[in-house]
C-alpha cells in the first residue's frame, strides 16, 4: 500500500490486518471509511491485485463492507465469479427468474443488491419483471419469486404503459411520476428514475423509485385481461 495509505491507517482509531483473503481495515466511521474509498480508490485496488485477493473496508456496526477487488486495478472486465461474489457479499439481497444472465445484467445485479432504494429490472420484449432488489420486493409487499414472475402490462394502464414505453425509446432515461398497481390488492403514486438499455440485442428497463408510494383507489379499468 502506499506511503499516504499507511499513515492514514496508523493515525489513532483505524487498524488493519493481513489474512489469506487480503487486507482488512477498520475505519473509526462511515464516513472515514467512505473517505479513504474515494480518495485511494486506484491504490487500493491495485493493492488487491498485488496480493491477489481484496481489500476490504469497515467500520464499527458495519453491515456492508467497501470492497476491493484486483481486476478493479485493470480494464479487463471481472470474471463471473468475481461478480457472483460481490452479489454474495451483499447478502444475496437481489432475485432473478431468467436463467441465462449476461455479464452486463450480473452488473446491474450487483448495483440493485449495494442500492437503498427499490429497483426492478423489466424485459422489453416479454414486458416481464425479472430482476427486484430485497427494497423492491418490500415495496411492491410481494414475494420476490412472485414479483420475479409478472408479466407487468397488468399492473399499468394500457395508455400510461404506452406513454412510458414512448418516452424510453426518445430519452432512454427520465424521471416520471405516474400511479400503477404495487400488487393486485393495491395502487398507488410513484416517482421512478426509468431507464432503458440493451444487452445482447434485447431491451431492458430499470426502475428505480425516487418516493414512497401514495396509495389511491384501483382505477376501474386496473387488472382487467388484456384485449
Amino acid at each position: 500500500m502506499s506511503v499516504s495509505i499507511l499513515k492514514t491507517l496508523n493515525l489513532p482509531g483505524w487498524n488493519y490486518k493481513m489474512s489469506h483473503e487480503g487486507v482488512s481495515i477498520l475505519a473509526p466511521t462511515k464516513r472515514d471509511a467512505t473517505h479513504l474509498a474515494q480518495s485511494y480508490g486506484d491504490a487500493l485496488s491495485e493493492t488487491a491485485a498485488k496480493i491477489n485477493g481484496k481489500v476490504r473496508i469497515k467500520w464499527r456496526g458495519c453491515k456492508s463492507p467497501i470492497e476491493f477487488y484486483g481486476w478493479m486495478a485493470s480494464t479487463k472486465a471481472p470474471t463471473l465469479s468475481e461478480t457472483a461474489e460481490r452479489i454474495l457479499h451483499s447478502g444475496g439481497s437481489v432475485f432473478c427468474s431468467q436463467l441465462h444472465v449476461p455479464i452486463e445484467l450480473l452488473y446491474r445485479m450487483v448495483a440493485a443488491a449495494e442500492n437503498e432504494r427499490p429497483i426492478s429490472i423489466v424485459r422489453q420484449d416479454t414486458r416481464k419483471q425479472i430482476i427486484v432488489n430485497q427494497p423492491m420486493a418490500d415495496m411492491l409487499q410481494t414475494p420476490p419469486e412472485i414479483a420475479t414472475q409478472r408479466v407487468m402490462t397488468q399492473f399499468w394502464l394500457p395508455e400510461d404503459l404506452a406513454e412510458l414505453e414512448q418516452r424510453l425509446h426518445n430519452d432512454r432515461q427520465f424521471t416520471w411520476t405516474y400511479s400503477a398497481g404495487l400488487n393486485e390488492q393495491a395502487w398507488a403514486i410513484l416517482t421512478t428514475q426509468f431507464e432503458a438499455f440493451e444487452v445482447e440485442g434485447i431491451w431492458y428497463r430499470q426502475g428505480t423509485s425516487l418516493s414512497t408510494p401514495q396509495l389511491v383507489p384501483i382505477p376501474s379499468r386496473a387488472f382487467a385481461p388484456p384485449a
